[in-house]
């Protein structure tokens, strides 16, 4: 096909999959948690140097309004054995597509080591107080710049979101910048968690968490969780 751009051309030097950190789950009795093993990884990753932004991942959602899947990257806040927690404008097309259909999956990926996290579930909106605790610890410059924002709207130019940060500077020099009515945070809550580890041959290792019927259960716990090796 003309003007067709070879993703892996002859000069492409594939990839030596060497990952590890699944092998011996499901081989006993016992065995760690979802929340203990993902704990594990998170510290993996955040001391690997050569993973850049570990919190990194990719929220996908349902639009309603086109019938489409949508996605993108965004930062996870935080994680515990009710979910992974991350902030946003309400008033954006996720928070829309949130809003109308409150469904999820997220991934975070660490390609140096190898390793993947897939999460399916529910998302619900985070308590007041958590979005207060956590819009107080943002740099003032954030802040200024979550006033500024119609995130998701269409602009003319560039230009045009400058001025609009540089009004709300100014506006908020030197003084507290208050908690917007449309900012504020989400909980997906799992019902399944997949773990993935690239190997040699690409015969990837995957083993993968399944709520017993379908709602959300504390993650630090193995009661009401079936857990299954699937194959590459």
């Amino acid at each position: 096909m003309d003007g067709e751009v070879a993703v892996r051309g002859d000069e492409y030097e594939r990839v030596v999959y060497a990952g590890s950190g699944l092998e011996e789950l499901g081989r006993g009795a016992t065995g760690p948690t979802i929340l203990e093993l993902l704990e594990s990884w998170w510290a993996q990753a955040v001391a690997d140097p050569r993973v850049g932004e570990p919190s990194a991942a990719s929220l996908a959602t349902y639009d309603d309004a086109t019938d489409l899947p949508d996605n993108r990257i965004l930062l996870i806040k935080d994680f515990d054995a009710h979910g992974l927690r991350f902030f946003t404008n309400r008033d954006s097309a996720k928070g829309h597509q949130l809003a109308a259909t409150p469904n999820a999956a997220l991934v975070m990926l660490w390609h140096p080591m190898f390793r993947q996290v897939r999460f399916r579930g529910h998302v619900e909106q985070t308590d007041p107080a958590e979005d207060l605790e956590y819009w107080s610890s943002r740099p003032h410059a954030s802040q200024v710049a979550s006033w500024s924002s119609r995130q998701s709207a269409p602009v003319d130019r560039r230009e045009d979101v400058t001025a609009g940060f540089e009004s709300a500077e100014a506006r908020f020099l030197d003084v507290d910048v208050p908690l917007p009515e449309t900012w504020g945070g989400y909980r997906l809550r799992p019902v399944e968690v997949e773990f993935w580890v690239g190997m040699p041959a690409r015969l990837h290792d995957r083993v993968l968490w399944r709520s017993t019927d379908g709602t959300p259960h504390p993650l630090d716990s193995s009661e009401r969780w079936t857990l299954q090796r699937l194959q590459p």
